[in-house]
């Protein structure tokens, strides 16, 4: 038990009755499940939405879903079952048996906190701690750890409608809630009768005298504070918080202020000259305890925020006086799900003062009846539960409040001044060290040498600069926005700026507003928009204004398909918009600033989630490894110099110098070349990247999931053809005809037979007119779909100048669409009235063709029917069925049910889905790298199936491919696997292998998004969870959660997961992705770390290319560096043994002129144009990397070495006298420095190797010209005379001519040692270290996948 464990034991009791209702709506799901046919209910055909047969995609527009909530597994219900969408693993659940909710936390901290990494905060804490999340429902709260609760049959419940509850509706009857609820304030006429007003709203008695009165309001207030916190005590000081839309868990900790405590920080900061306000500025966890003292939430002054990667941020808090009620900007927890009645003062108080802070723009509130810090993102007001509330928009006075509670309506990033930035880059440890090694030295004299590192630290500080500034600068001007808007305010309109909007106004959606202010629900009229900002898709969406049943889904976070109907999103283009009454069109803002769709996607681009990538883990480790390198040189130089008898301050500079030679303060930016030329190589094939770090992991990937609609194939659908039903010749019987493949070849003039039905006409008029395409500027816009099929007619659109209807027509044929049934997705069709040219009425309806059967005529469908559905849908085809019968004209006004029922069936209209140019041939050159391609689409699985096929993401030998289906009855659930094309073939439902010993072991699986969330929240058998995602290529019926899902449980298993998809849709699978690539425009998807401009998969090719190559090259440059270190620290350690050094310009010409120059151009190397199956190494502290790196400083070190000891023996040799640095000449300085920058020249040949991830050396030309360069300038330095002013600024000493021969000679040599043991003795020799030392990993991976991967192939080649 935590020490809060007493105050937390009320709100259990409250969770856990909740948890009893969640469980019994768990075991209640399985009469849904087991309402199918479990013989033969393969998901495979479980369309329940859309009108047509074949592929399905999302009721609710994915945008919505993936922005605000990544991973929601629940489906949407009525409030009185108290559900709402779950946001988290599975793997975070408890048992399901169990309702102790002891249990359940200690399942959520054996999975969920395994890969945190809280440092600040210990895992006991946050799992102990009283939780909150941005994901509310007064009627069911929750933060992540709770029992979530996941279902089958999302979206399928019938919901029932809701109704006010009389605790909302005696709400407005309280003392203290606030008198805009009462009848229509008056005009507000200045700040004379706002000030009377908020002195009335806040009860105060008038006084004649002023300072009586606010004498009198003071005592008042302190009185109420102190009642109210004898209340409401204080006595939480540290919660949890899940941040749903970044799926973060978040802890946070109260603090004080202490006086003394903020002096002892300063004293211990000055008196250390600022170093240990270094330290604590890059460990601030240690700088808290040294700032204040814990305290409650409700009584701190600040608080210390952590997340899940470590990421700690001290953020004030601020107050101010409210004397509001606590729902007049929280979201109440209602008092069912508290476990006991409490009284509504209680539970709604009034709140003297709100205390609230804000962390990554999203503003925390204290909630002083939960004593936890709580979000208003998904705030309502109570009052909009009436849909005729909705057009009373706010007083004056109330928005004054509300825009100090919900802050402006404006997506303001916050940029930092220039000071700030430098601040911030020049404290950071990496130029910090820079600096130290600056000062180090301009004591030793090192003048142009710490001159020029100066300077290109100032460059590069000045670059970082101007990058961060036009990066936010970018940012500002997608997220900022502000116009003119017309509200209601005070039964006036009012001209206000878009920012003063709050939530409650009312404002007019007029003509001149190209884009909609914030989020909000449109309470009068209609509107069409453009969602491509969420979506990436230019559809334009119709709105139409709420209904109570919209107001009533409110509570249910914003995300039900009735609430999308009517709601209006942030930064969504307004295309066209009318009144259907006298009154103008309007809308309520709902939610402003960045609690909005656009502010949660910009929030999402700003705060992207950390990488952990090996490589960038072990450099860190590797530098550790180095310092202690350093240190121990540091120590033995010292003892030397002791010994030497060289000075203190000669003693001192030098051992420092040590520590800068073996860890170079260029060493960090070195590793980033590579990355920088990979983005701009990228930027030039239109593929942008806004997350560096990732371009690396890119070269890692093991498995690529697709999207497959505008993906793998085109963005939209082609008309294959149609199919009318005809009578056979000269018979009654109603059969299908050939595919007709032209719409005007559809009409027939003559009538063979009186049974001739003639159905092509009405089939026509049924395309021409049964859709919802709207003409805006003279452009024909809708769905895709609708849009197809239009065009396949050849007739022309327009609206009639008078009443405004659409109309069709073609030649001297016309209809005129009186009125549309839009299309719902529980009726999974849509139908028109439309009136012909001779004013006959005719309703044309078309849906989904096992829907249609119900309502048509029987003796209409033809006797074919279900063969040529079968045959276009297992074929992956799109198939909508049409049909129509003529109404009299007292049918118009029938109720939609009589009308759309006794239909005569027309035919079919056969879409298909085509593939784009480079899908093939892009899948094909990953399958042949070993690179894994599975697909994960919201379509359909039998055309998943068959495109997969024709794409050839499955392998043309892989013959067989098994679908689910449940099977079993009431808790007994479980799944069977069958064969899509043969149901005798199965698989067995544990081992997932076939039953039959005959039947070929090279097969897949496909899944849909229902089965894959049944197998991870309901069966929960890890092994089968990890069979099926190995075997499983297809994932269809995948909701945008489920993709997110997906892509985290291939990453439990260790995989490297690439997902590439075209839109918003995608977001959340893009982020959780470790490399995300998208092909679309949107801003949405801008949160992706790459963005391709060309909508083609072949960019994948691309990334992948450039990562393999950028991660060669940072390795390369990574051992370049050390190697570098090495060389000098032998060579210094070597002239440290007489007391000498390198001269100033000695160090100046090789790190500007020869170093520098080659870690630049090493690093321009291209990517080798084909992919093999080796993934470049990503492990930098392996024996496969050390131990060659190990061998070639064995080399560097014997030849160095070999030739100061010969030097020695020669008769011009002239010894090095112990002295400061101005005095090095000597014969063991030159041969050394001369010597090795031989030595610095072949390794950067040694390392640029080229295939099979870069072009060869000789092709990276700048390169080559470098190495000329490099070695005529080395070979110029034997030229200079020892004597002269150039040998004396050198520091050289005159050598015999011969001995100038034997170092070339030596270099050489030691060249070709090193690129033999590059290729090849070090490699074994590393082999032989691995052979022995780690023989029992052999064979063995630390992947998960790699060894489920063979573990498979033992089985089946057994």
């Amino acid at each position: 038990m935590g020490p809060h464990a007493k105050q937390q034991q009320p709100n259990r009791s409250r969770r856990s009755s909740s948890f009893d209702r969640r469980q019994s709506r768990s075991r209640s799901r399985h009469n849904s499940v087991t309402s199918l046919d479990s013989s033969s209910s393969f998901l495979v055909d479980d369309n329940n939405h859309e009108m047509y047969a074949g592929a399905a995609s999302e009721v609710i527009p994915s945008s919505i879903s993936s922005l605000h909530y990544p991973h929601h597994f629940g489906r949407f219900r009525s409030r009185q079952e108290s559900a709402i969408s779950r946001e988290t693993s599975p793997l975070l659940q408890g048992d399901q048996n169990d309702l102790d909710l002891h249990s359940v936390k200690s399942n959520v901290s054996i999975s969920s906190y395994d890969k945190s990494h809280f440092k600040f905060f210990s895992p006991d804490e946050i799992e102990m701690a009283q939780g909150g999340s941005t994901l509310e429902n007064p009627e069911d709260p929750v933060d992540y750890n709770t029992n979530w609760d996941y279902s089958v049959d999302k979206y399928d419940s019938v919901e029932e409608p809701l109704t006010v509850s009389d605790s909302a509706v005696a709400y407005y009857d309280q003392a203290g809630v606030n008198e805009r609820f009462s009848s229509p304030e008056p005009a507000d006429y200045g700040a004379l009768n706002a000030h009377y007003e908020r002195r009335n709203r806040r009860g105060s008695d008038e006084s004649s005298n002023k300072s009586s009165l606010l004498d009198s309001e003071s005592m008042t207030s302190r009185k109420i504070d102190q009642d109210f916190y004898k209340d409401f005590p204080a006595k939480l000081d540290y919660q949890r918080f899940y941040l749903a839309e970044e799926d973060l868990v978040i802890g946070i900790a109260g603090y004080a202020n202490c006086w003394w405590k903020k002096l002892l920080f300063y004293f211990i900061s000055i008196s250390t000259l600022g170093i240990a306000y270094l330290v604590l500025r890059w460990f601030p966890k240690y700088r808290v305890n040294l700032m204040g003292n814990r305290c409650p939430l409700g009584l701190a002054d600040w608080c210390v925020i952590e997340n899940e990667f470590g990421e700690l941020q001290i953020v004030n808090i601020d107050s101010h006086r409210l004397n509001e009620r606590l729902s007049s900007f929280l979201t109440l927890v209602s008092s069912e799900e508290q476990g006991e009645e409490i009284p509504s003062k209680e539970r709604d108080p009034i709140i003297p003062v709100v205390r609230s802070f804000c962390y990554r723009y999203i503003k925390f509130f204290y909630n002083p009846v939960e004593d936890i810090y709580r979000s208003n993102t998904n705030w309502y007001d109570l009052h909009w539960l009436n849909v005729k509330n909705t057009k009373d928009g706010v007083s004056q006075s109330l928005q004054e409040q509300r825009l100090e509670l919900f802050d402006k309506n404006s997506i303001e990033v916050e940029e930092k001044s220039i000071m700030q930035l430098l601040v911030d880059e020049v404290l950071h440890p990496f130029y910090v060290f820079q600096v130290f090694s600056i000062f180090l030295w301009l004591a030793d004299d090192y003048y142009y040498y710490a001159s020029c590192i100066f300077l290109i630290s100032a460059i590069s500080i000045i670059n970082s600069l101007v990058e961060t500034r036009s990066t936010i600068k970018r940012l500002q001007t997608i997220s900022r926005f502000s116009c003119e808007v017309r509200a209601w305010r005070n039964g006036f309109w009012k001209q206000i700026d878009s920012t003063e909007l709050v939530p409650g106004d009312v404002f007019e959606v007029d003509p001149s507003l190209s884009v909609v202010p914030c989020d909000a629900l449109l309470i009068n009229g209609e509107c069409v928009l453009n969602e491509s900002m969420l979506t990436g898709e230019s559809v334009p969406v119709s709105k139409t204004s709420a209904t109570q049943e919209t107001v009533q889904s409110l509570p249910e976070n914003f995300a039900t398909a009735i609430l999308s109907r009517s709601f209006l999103y942030n930064g969504t283009k307004l295309l066209k918009m009318k009144s259907s009454n006298d009154e103008p069109v309007t809308a309520m803002a709902v939610k402003t600033g960045f609690n909005t769709t656009k502010g949660s996607l910009v929030r999402s681009m700003l705060f992207p989630k950390p990488t952990g990538f090996k490589f960038y883990e072990d450099s860190f480790k590797y530098i550790g490894f180095m310092t202690i390198i350093a240190a121990i040189g540091f120590t033995y130089s010292t003892y030397n110099f002791i010994q030497l008898g060289l000075s203190k301050r000669v003693m001192i500079l030098r051992a420092l110098d040590i520590i800068t030679i073996v860890v170079p303060p260029a060493l960090p930016a070195t590793l980033t070349i590579g990355t920088t030329f990979a983005i701009n190589r990228l930027k030039k094939l239109d593929i942008f990247c806004i997350a560096p770090t990732r371009v690396n992991i890119g070269g890692k990937l093991d498995v690529l999931c697709f999207d497959k609609t505008g993906t793998l194939t085109e963005d939209g659908l082609d008309v294959l053809g149609v199919h009318v039903a005809n009578n056979a010749s000269g018979r009654k019987e109603i059969v299908f005809e050939d595919i007709v493949q032209n719409g005007r070849n559809l009409v027939s003039e003559t009538i063979k037979s009186v049974h001739d039905s003639n159905n092509g006409k009405f089939l026509l008029g049924c395309m021409t007119t049964c859709h919802s395409l709207r003409l805006i500027e003279d452009e024909l816009l809708g769905d895709p779909l609708d849009a197809k099929m239009f065009e396949f007619t050849q007739w022309n659109y327009k609206e009639d100048q008078v009443t405004g209807l659409p109309v069709m027509y073609f030649g001297d044929k016309q209809y005129t669409v009186l009125k549309e049934y839009e299309f719902i997705s529980s009726l999974r069709r849509m139908s028109v009235l439309a009136q012909s040219q001779d004013s006959r009425e005719i309703v044309y309806t078309k849906g989904a063709p096992e829907v249609m059967i119900d309502i048509c005529e029987p003796d209409s469908l033809p006797s074919n029917f279900d063969e040529l559905l079968h045959r276009y849908t297992h074929s992956g085809y799109r198939v909508i069925a049409c049909a129509y019968k003529e109404l009299t004209s007292s049918g118009r006004t029938a109720p939609r049910d009589q009308i759309e029922s006794n239909l005569i069936f027309t035919g079919f209209i056969i879409f298909e889905n085509k593939l784009k140019s480079s899908t093939k041939h892009t899948l094909r050159q990953l399958n042949d790298s070993h690179i894994r391609t599975v697909m994960c689409t919201g379509d359909n699985i039998l055309t998943a199936i068959s495109v997969a096929r024709e794409c050839e993401l499955i392998a043309p030998e892989v013959t067989n491919i098994y679908v689910p289906s449940y099977a079993g009855e009431g808790d007994d659930i479980y799944i069977t696997w069958e064969d899509v094309d043969n149901s005798e073939n199965k698989l067995d439902p544990e081992t997932i292998k076939p039953i039959d010993i005959r039947q070929g072991s090279d097969y897949k699986l496909a899944i849909t998004g229902d089965v894959f969330r049944f197998l991870l929240t309901e069966v929960k058998d890890i092994q089968l969870v990890q069979n099926v995602l190995m075997n499983c290529d297809i994932f269809a019926r995948m909701s945008p959660d489920e993709k997110h899902e997906l892509v985290e449980q291939f990453q439990k298993i260790d995989y490297t997961v690439g997902f590439c998809g075209d839109g918003a849709n995608d977001c959340g699978a893009l982020k959780a992705a470790d490399v995300g690539i998208s092909l679309s425009e949107a801003e949405a998807s801008v949160a992706a770390p790459f963005t391709s401009r060309k909508f083609e998969i072949s960019c994948v090719l691309d990334v992948i290319k450039e990562g393999r190559s950028s991660l060669v090259t940072s390795f390369s440059c990574f051992k370049y560096m050390s190697l570098y270190s090495a060389i000098q620290f032998i060579t210094v350690t070597i002239l440290y043994q007489r007391g000498s050094n390198l001269g100033d310009f000695q160090f100046l010409y090789i790190d500007l002129f020869l170093i520098l120059p080659l870690a630049i151009f090493m690093s321009w190397s291209k990517p080798y144009d084909k992919l093999i199956i080796k993934r470049p190494t990503a492990n930098l502290v392996s024996p496969k990397i050390l131990i060659p790196l190990i061998c070639h400083i064995t080399v560097i070190l014997f030849f160095q070495i070999l030739l100061w000891i010969v030097v020695q023996r020669e008769p011009w040799y002239i010894r090095p006298v112990p002295d400061d640095d101005d005095h090095v000449q000597s014969s063991d300085n030159t041969v050394l420095f001369l010597f090795t920058n031989f030595q610095y020249i072949l390794i950067a040949v040694v390392l640029s190797q080229g295939p099979p991830y870069r072009e060869p050396m000789t092709k990276n030309y700048p390169f080559i010209i470098n190495l000329i360069v490099a070695v005529l300038l080395s070979l110029s330095l034997f030229l200079i005379n020892g004597d002269s002013s150039l040998g004396d600024f050198m520091q050289l000493t005159n050598m015999g001519s011969s001995f100038y021969f034997i170092i070339v000679i030596s270099a050489v040599v030691n060249l070709i040692i090193m690129m033999i043991g590059e290729e090849s003795w070090f490699k074994k020799i590393a082999a032989t270290y691995k052979s022995v030392f780690h023989r029992s990993s052999l064979g063995k991976s630390k992947k998960i996948f790699k060894n489920l991967r063979r573990e498979f192939s033992l089985i089946s080649t057994a």
